[in-house]
């Protein structure tokens, strides 16, 4: 299970309780010790994180709860990653440094910057399953690096183009907002695109000799650590989102795609406890609900998204999954 540094949840919990929020409702189902997360250089599973932040806006009412936190995240609390960042002297290099050593703080994040400098573009996941709701969180994230750049470069820096793989259909002209552009949600990769000549800006709190100190230690506490195997079940998945709609969602086909037979395949997911079949309809079941949950497409194009062949056959399955229709979820939702 991916671990994730737990400074910002601590402070979720602080902020939150602070104004009157039952500490026992936010932790409600995360599995988070509230002690445990505040000692120093504390990690948790990621997913317990994500469950934290949803739990806060459901019970804040605050749709746009990750987005709003993001904007006041005190970046100095990310501990070494973050004095390496700000230690960096552009904002490319503290991208390319928080890349490079992000798993001082976490191993559940992604970060490919192959087309950073030459486009501008950084792309980024969680690897975790798909049926761990972490929208709020990567809103979060992401509303908190721009902040976060803003702040070292007294710069008002506006993005060429952000995309969400989650969809949504409320508040979104509250990211336009703050992110400067036309946000897109439901995209096939979360990307954000700078513009080169921001990717050079200076940033005020840069100090070569302190950087070079600080990436010592963080090639050290790397080098110290063992890594630990991930599940593949994520990267099963994500394989098989991007083939649900071409009706390609198939063992051998997956298989193919990650350099492993099927039979090989099976047994590395019967090694986890899962099944390809059982993959697949959890997968199903997981983006149905967010489709009809955060999205306003027509029940006929989820249908078609998810691999069925016309509506009926999609909500037998709803029906089985949920004990309701997809058109009662989304009216209850």
């Amino acid at each position: 299970m991916s671990q994730h540094g737990t400074v910002w949840a601590a402070d979720l919990i602080n902020d939150l309780v602070s104004n009157g929020v039952s500490k026992q409702n936010l932790l409600k189902g995360t599995g988070l010790n509230p002690d445990a997360i505040k000692q120093e250089k504390a990690r948790a599973p990621f997913e317990n994180i994500a469950k934290l932040f949803e739990n806060a806006a459901q019970i804040t009412n605050d749709d746009i709860l990750g987005l709003h936190l993001g904007q006041k995240r005190n970046f100095k609390r990310g501990g070494i990653l973050a004095y390496v960042g700000l230690s960096s002297p552009t904002v490319v290099d503290l991208l390319k440094n928080i890349a490079c050593y992000r798993r001082v703080f976490s191993n559940a994040i992604e970060i490919n910057i192959d087309n950073l400098e030459a486009h501008g573009l950084l792309t980024w996941y969680f690897g975790v399953p798909a049926s761990v709701n972490h929208r709020q969180h990567v809103e979060y994230a992401a509303a908190g690096i721009i902040t976060t750049l803003r702040q070292l470069t007294k710069m008002e820096i506006r993005l060429q183009k952000v995309v969400f793989r989650h969809p949504r259909n409320s508040n979104v002209q509250e990211f336009n907002r703050f992110f400067g552009c036309d946000v897109q949600f439901g995209g096939e990769e979360n990307i954000i695109q700078f513009k080169i000549a921001d990717l050079q800006l200076p940033l005020i709190t840069a100090d070569d000799e302190l950087l070079k100190v600080l990436q010592g230690y963080c090639v050290e506490t790397l080098e110290q650590s063992k890594a630990v195997p991930k599940s593949i079940l994520f990267r099963v998945e994500h394989i098989i989102a991007d083939r649900l709609a071409a009706r390609e969602a198939k063992l051998d086909i997956v298989a193919k795609e990650m350099g492993m037979s099927s039979r090989t395949l099976s047994r590395r997911l019967a090694d986890d406890g899962n099944t390809f079949s059982d993959t697949v309809e959890n997968l199903r079941y997981a983006l149905a609900k967010t489709y009809l949950k955060d999205s306003s497409l027509p029940i006929i194009e989820i249908a078609f998204l998810l691999g069925y062949s016309d509506v009926s056959s999609f909500s037998y399955s709803f029906k089985k999954w949920n004990g309701a229709s997809p058109s009662g979820f989304r009216g209850a939702a």
